[in-house]
């Protein structure tokens, strides 16, 4: 009877998760069960049998106990396929002021949507001068949007220009807390003259902040990671003249380059899952398909972030 007991009450908690009973918890964004003294009442039962219904739906991926918080019902939304190579310069993350998303959303059938940039003039940091090549005294003007897929939230976008962009050029725009209609790369071109010939991108996992994990719904998990993109884009000059940094979790997003001469069938369907099989191709030779995980890399069509040419 006890056997049964703990799995009535593992099943009845997965249905009541299925069916969004559970609040979503005002400090972190994400949707907590009851302590187990709570649940015990609930179902008149021991806090053992509680213990084992609880173990059961921990193993199967349906929770998650977090030492000193509780347990909260683990979130892994359907993955979105996200192309970073843009299909032409200056329509990437930071360039279109939110369109560059677009594209892959419309394919894969989700709704985006974005907040009102919120617009601060601060000090460069340190890890953003390197990439930008300007001295720690520069004043930047930082743009930050929140990004969000069927209402859902997707990723962070923060892009950095000089502050000198708007004294000393009149890029005034920047500073305003709304959309830039026509994209910033092409704004800049209009007002100073900056046209995006190239960028270099980072990729970095790392473990969530916690204003990330607030936004994101993330827990303290292996499976709670983000990517920060890192995107610099250069001038026909050499000069970089635009810093995007984007955090996207890692358990709704799946990112993607096109390279050179690929299938226009893959390039328009970023949600094309490749199979896993080695097949031979035409000539022979033998190639692999399938997903390869890394945590860092780093794509240069343009220049390094130290001024070096890239690789």
């Amino acid at each position: 009877m006890a056997a049964r007991r703990w799995r009535e009450v593992a099943d009845d908690l997965l249905a009541r998760i299925k069916n969004g009973e559970f609040e979503r918890d005002r400090e972190g964004g994400r949707r907590k069960l009851p302590p187990e003294s709570e649940l015990q009442s609930q179902y008149d039962t021991s806090r053992n049998t509680i213990r084992e219904a609880l173990d059961f739906l921990a193993n199967r991926g349906q929770v998650i106990s977090e030492q000193g918080k509780g347990t909260f019902v683990v979130f892994r939304p359907e993955p979105v396929h996200v192309t970073l190579s843009a299909t032409e310069l200056g329509v990437g993350p930071g360039g279109g002021e939110g369109q560059w998303y677009k594209r892959d959303a419309a394919v894969q059938n989700r709704t985006p949507s974005t907040s009102e940039p919120r617009v601060e003039v601060q000090l460069v940091k340190e890890r953003f001068a390197l990439y930008l090549e300007v001295n720690l005294q520069t004043q930047v003007v930082s743009r930050h949007q929140e990004i969000y897929l069927d209402k859902e939230p997707w990723s962070l976008q923060t892009s950095f220009y000089p502050l000198a962009f708007v004294l000393d050029g009149g890029a005034n725009k920047l500073l305003e807390a709304r959309d830039i209609p026509e994209g910033a790369v092409k704004y800049l071109g209009e007002t100073l003259g900056y046209k995006e010939a190239g960028y270099h991108d980072e990729i970095t996992a790392r473990a969530p902040n916690d204003n990330e994990k607030r936004f994101f719904a993330l827990g303290d998990s292996a499976a709670d990671v983000v990517f920060e993109t890192i995107r610099t884009a250069y001038s026909d000059q050499g000069q970089p003249f635009r810093l995007t940094v984007t955090v996207w979790p890692a358990d709704r997003n799946r990112l993607h380059y096109n390279v050179g001469n690929v299938p226009e069938a893959v390039v328009q369907g970023p949600n094309r899952t490749p199979s896993k099989d080695t097949t031979p191709s035409e000539d022979g030779r033998r190639s692999t398909k399938g997903d390869r995980p890394a945590a860092t890399a780093s794509k240069s069509p343009s220049r390094s972030p130290n001024g070096g040419k890239g690789t």
